[in-house]
């Protein structure tokens, strides 16, 4: 039935394409009158217009299959990072927590290289760089690459998100542009400032050529509250017919205070039209203490006496109610974080034409990043009796306390004190040389080049050791008061709306205290276990050659190329090795592999007209394991009376995932900045990385242990569709109105090595997902409305051992004005979240619920001058 309904939507989606022209055709919105109307050159291009006009000329010039975003002005975006930005993308998605957007996705897949000026960029040991951590006041635009040519760099099967500063000779003489913008949020209930600012100009000179230099600075800060109402997975009730329902409820409360540094430099140098030189650079720091308050009421499910109903039609809780229950776990446990971000990369580099047709490039670049982190954890608990209700309502767990005042802290008690703290860096020095040859014949090779890249690459990792500190029961009123706090408000009609918590501030500034009051010695050691140092060097090799070609009538072009890579791979940790006796013992563990790979790419395009052209694109492409995945560590446990014996470890010999990825497409580019496209893809995964629990025999004795291995196949499929015009053809204001809209629709999953499916899509992928955005500008007054929906995705398959959980549809409206006071000072307003959307997700049925997520509602005031 699944290969039935996939060959019925495969054949639907050329006729969607159809449908969807014909329909335009016929309302008129893309009739000749619309074309020559924008041809003619009546119109001025500025601001919103030009920068969708430049980001689709972008898109059809490009050899990839790729999405660009440019900037309306210096820095103006109607979004304050780049991972909110790519959410209007088509084929990409985001996810929003902590204030902000951070997960993106392309395509369903997180296999993603992210490049600064097309260099590799990075956060700490991480494989990429965490996008919400780069302002959007430093950026030209973000280009998004669906497929990959030779020349790119390796190691995304999904794709490559480049994101562009500014250089000084993208502008014809002095530049200035400042920015002002009050943020306030509605549940964090804050106002903070964001700012911003870039210099830039160039100078001529008869004996030394062109010259320019620009700088910028960027300063955030965020204060941010989200809240959850949760539900445990439903289990069986014995005592109740063996009703489903969950064991416990509770709230998880979220704040932060993120504070964002970040500074970008470039100079350039051209003392003539042959050679060329620049520097430039990229810093940011983040300074994040933010705490997640947990609340936990475990029901009276064991207890009989209970007054316990089932929802309509099921067999599902509806609400439990018992006065007096004992020996219940009620506990309010702060998480408290304090993060250090730091980042920096540099790099230099030139343009040199050897000859007429022959020019040589070269870039080094040097990239340093740190995080560190301490999180320390206090769990309180109530004593009983106390009278208890639960009930699902509303989609989330509601549950209250009748009798007791939950926000005193005059009843709780101090349970268990984790010691938490983590340190990751990440180092690179990268250099690559590239020769280009066009040829002065016209002939049907175009351009002719190869290039080299070597890169070495080093990673670390390590985390706390015996950070669980079970301590006395001792009333939290004995204790310094700054440690006690209640928690905001929450929203919504899931009862008990506030609660008795550990203050974040304390825990963090105090922690040393705390430690002695709670009768500890000092902050818990390094865990050797938990260690691991990478040293991955890379060496790639590429040629391409780039051709055109009269097919008949029709102008073909393209490009045919192949990349070579090897990856070398030397990993140091430490394992646990238990003896005959028991005894146990930690020793170092050190691997090293080598892999290599050849990545062949072709694209082809064809343009039946001035307009329309169509394009096909094919390649192999790789993604990296993540570093802790290779650690050769090796971590086991003995078996007892009731527990098997067991080990975890990571898999040095793990090979990268390789993708063999197809693109076709068809671009119909009606007007400067009017366009309707259509994508079909597919990429087929060998060696998917998937984590296994397999026997082991160590010294003589079988584990089952657990480590990642190259397992499974995968495969994707689906389409994109997107639409863009600007109804210049309208008398008057209505001359100003455009609108952008793209869908994207996709399935696919994995197998393991048998051939059996795993997963039926792959986890985090909606199958449909669409933007509408609303655009106007006409003469001083700007304006964007933004509508974003993805359909419901599995976050994680079998969770917890009990069924999958589902995330409801995703959607919001997000809305940006501007007006310009003068030539130089624009003022705008934006608000994020209009609609107050709340995240749903449930244990595989909707009346198992699991969270209900709300969100900050944002709105901004920016005051920009520009000269």
């Amino acid at each position: 039935m699944e290969r039935i309904q996939g060959q019925i939507a495969a054949a639907h989606q050329p006729f969607m394409l159809k449908v969807a022209v014909a329909s335009l055709l016929a309302a008129g919105v893309m009739s000749s009158a619309s074309v020559w109307a924008q041809d003619a050159g009546t119109v001025v291009v500025t601001g919103v217009r030009k920068a969708a006009q430049s980001a689709q000329t972008i898109k059809q010039n490009s050899e990839q299959v790729m999405d660009s975003i440019v900037a309306d002005d210096i820095g103006k975006f109607p979004d304050k990072n780049v991972a909110e930005i790519l959410g209007r993308v088509p084929g990409t998605q985001i996810i929003r927590d902590n204030g902000e957007a951070g997960q993106v996705i392309i395509r369903g897949l997180g296999g993603i290289v992210t490049t600064l000026n097309g260099r590799e960029m990075f956060t700490a040991a991480g494989r990429s760089l965490f996008l919400a951590d780069v302002p959007v006041a430093m950026l030209q635009r973000v280009d998004v690459y669906k497929s990959q040519a030779a020349d790119m760099n390796e190691g995304g099967v999904a794709g490559v998100i480049d994101v562009r500063t500014n250089r000084p000779f993208d502008f014809k003489g002095e530049q200035v542009a400042l920015t002002a913008r009050a943020e306030h949020r509605g549940l964090a209930g804050h106002t903070d400032p964001n700012l911003s600012g870039m210099w830039s100009n160039r100078w001529k000179s008869a004996e030394y050529g062109d010259f320019g230099i620009l700088g910028g600075i960027s300063y955030q800060r965020g204060r941010y509250h989200d809240e959850t109402a949760w539900v445990a997975p439903p289990i069986k009730w014995p005592l109740y017919n063996n009703m489903q329902g969950a064991d416990s409820m509770g709230r998880v409360m979220t704040q932060g205070d993120r504070k964002r540094w970040a500074g970008n430099f470039s100079a350039q140098w051209r003392p003539n039209s042959d050679l060329e030189l620049y520097a430039e650079g990229f810093s940011t720091k983040i300074n994040h203490d933010s705490s997640s308050v947990f609340f936990v009421g475990v029901l009276p499910w064991f207890q009989a006496g209970s007054t316990v109903t089932t929802q309509q039609g099921s067999n599902y809780l509806d609400s439990i109610s018992k006065n007096g229950a004992d020996g219940l776990f009620t506990l309010s446990s702060t998480q408290a974080r304090r993060d250090e971000s730091i980042g920096h990369q540099g790099a230099i580099g030139g343009r040199y034409n050897i000859t007429p047709t022959v020019r040589f490039t070269t870039e080094l670049a040097r990239t340093l990043s740190r995080y560190t982190q301490e999180n320390p954890i206090l769990d309180t608990v109530l004593p009983g009796p106390l009278n208890i209700k639960g009930a699902i309502r509303d989609g989330g767990g509601y549950l209250e306390y009748p009798g007791t005042d939950m926000t005193s802290p005059n009843k709780w008690v101090t349970d268990v004190f984790w010691d938490n703290h983590n340190a990751s860096s990440g180092r690179s020095t990268d250099w690559r040389g590239d020769v280009i040859w066009e040829p002065e014949s016209d002939g049907i090779l175009k351009e002719l080049s190869s290039g080299v890249r070597l890169a070495k690459r080093f990673a670390t990792y390590v985390h706390e050791k015996d950070n669980f500190n079970k301590v006395a029961a001792i009333p939290v009123t004995s204790l310094p008061s700054g440690l006690n706090c209640v928690t905001e408000a929450t929203g919504g009609n899931y009862g008990m709306n506030q609660f008795y918590a550990p203050c974040r501030d304390y825990l963090l500034d105090n922690t040393a205290a705390l430690r002695t009051a709670l009768g500890l010695k000092g902050r818990t050691a390094d865990d050797p276990l938990s260690y691991y140092s990478d040293v991955e060097t890379t060496t790639a090799l590429y040629l391409k050659a780039k051709f055109g070609v009269d097919v008949g009538p029709v102008p073909v072009d393209g490009a045919v190329g192949v990349r070579w890579v090897q990856t070398k791979q030397e990993v140091d940790g430490y394992s646990q090795v238990t003896s005959a006796t028991g005894a146990s013992t930690i020793i170092p563990a050190h691997s090293d592999s080598t892999t290599s790979d050849v990545l062949p790419s072709a694209s082809l395009r064809a343009k039946w007209m001035p307009n329309l052209q169509s394009r096909l694109v094919a390649g192999k492409a790789i993604q990296r394991a993540n570093f802790g995945d290779y650690n050769p560590g090796l971590i086991l446990h003995d078996s007892t009376a009731t527990t098997l014996a067991t080990g975890s470890a990571g898999n040095p010999n793990l090979r990268p995932t390789q993708s063999k990825n197809v693109d076709l497409s068809l671009e119909w580019y009606f007007a400067p900045a009017s366009s309707l496209t259509a994508t079909l893809f597919e990429h087929r995964f060998t060696d998917y990385e998937m984590w296994r629990q397999r026997n082991e025999t160590i010294n003589g004795k079988t584990y089952l242990v657990n480590r990642p291995y190259n397992v499974g196949k995968a495969n994707l499929k689906g389409s994109e569709f997107s639409y863009q015009q600007f109804f210049t053809m309208l008398p008057g204001w209505m001359s100003g109105l455009g609108v952008q809209a793209n869908v994207t629709f996709m399935h696919g999953g994995v197998q393991n090595e048998d051939g059996a499916s795993t997963t039926p899509d792959f986890p985090g992928m909606s199958k449909k997902a669409y933007n509408v955005v609303g655009l106007y500008e006409y003469d001083k007054l700007s304006a964007r409305l933004a509508y974003s929906w993805r359909d419901k995705f599995v976050a994680e398959y079998n969770y917890r051992g009990c069924c999958d959980l589902i995330v409801d549809p995703i959607k919001f409206l997000d809305a940006s004005v501007s007006y310009k006071l003068t030539k130089d000072v624009t003022v705008s307003v934006d608000a994020n979240n209009l609609l107050n959307f709340a995240y749903h997700d449930y244990h595989g049925t909707a009346a198992a619920p699991r969270d209900v997520r709300r969100y900050d509602r944002t709105v901004g005031v920016s005051l920009r001058w520009k000269m």
